[in-house]
């Protein structure tokens, strides 16, 4: 066999096998692709269910199922989160003014004479606290309660406070609505919650988010 030939079959064996993968990704995106569209729309007029997180204690989801939810206008959105043994918290939060975005954590400055004292007294525990020159006041870094309460602020800058397992309505004048941290039902230290219920009562689309895992997003349509 010549070795023009040769070089030939090699050639033409390589096209084929690339063709035949090439269809196999292919397929497999489009197939992936499919069930992940199934997984991250559901469209419904009455109360729709949005698992928040989940997982187990070596293995954690990050993320909200599903994804993306169609309602009308008037129906209810209900994050749950699923009993595991993972206690990681996540929120539900919804920003409309960027400038109501905040975080976990927040320093607060507090008079240089004020003593905080650890619960119980024997834990091995201690605020991070930085010394201040402006007008003796020093700073602590503490969880932010907008984070972990649920909390709703209005146009006006008016902030609500709500009981865990809140329900809130939003009517489309909010700058925040928080639903406060989310963990599996067995894992509730006091003051959190394990679901959020929110009622829609204006068309458009909504964008929430996880303060804690800000790449956790989830979206909801209303028509």
């Amino acid at each position: 066999m010549g070795k023009r030939s040769y070089k030939n079959k090699i050639t033409i064996m390589a096209l084929i096998a690339g063709m035949i993968a090439a269809v196999a990704v292919t397929s497999s995106v489009s197939f992936f692709s499919y069930i992940e569209e199934a997984i991250a729309t559901t469209t419904t007029n009455a109360n729709t269910q949005v698992q928040v997180g989940g997982g187990n204690a070596t293995w954690f989801f990050f993320g909200y199922n599903p994804q993306k939810v169609e309602i009308k206008a008037g129906a209810s959105v209900v994050w749950n989160v699923p009993s595991s043994l993972t206690a990681e918290p996540h929120t539900v939060t919804f920003v409309f003014n960027n400038k109501t975005m905040t975080y976990r954590d927040a320093p607060f400055g507090f008079p240089t004479l004020t003593k905080f004292m650890s619960l119980p007294p024997s834990s091995n525990s201690r605020p991070i606290v930085s010394p201040g020159s402006n007008g003796g006041m020093n700073t602590v870094i503490l969880v932010n309660g907008r984070v972990f309460n649920p909390t709703l602020i209005n146009s006006a800058g008016n902030v609500k406070l709500s009981a865990p397992n809140a329900k809130v309505t939003i009517s489309g004048n909010e700058q925040y609505v928080n639903s406060g941290w989310l963990l599996p039902k067995g894992n509730l230290p006091p003051g959190t919650s394990n679901t959020f219920s929110v009622t829609f009562e204006k068309a458009g689309t909504y964008n929430y988010l996880c303060i804690l895992h800000p790449w956790m997003k989830g979206k909801v349509i209303v028509h």
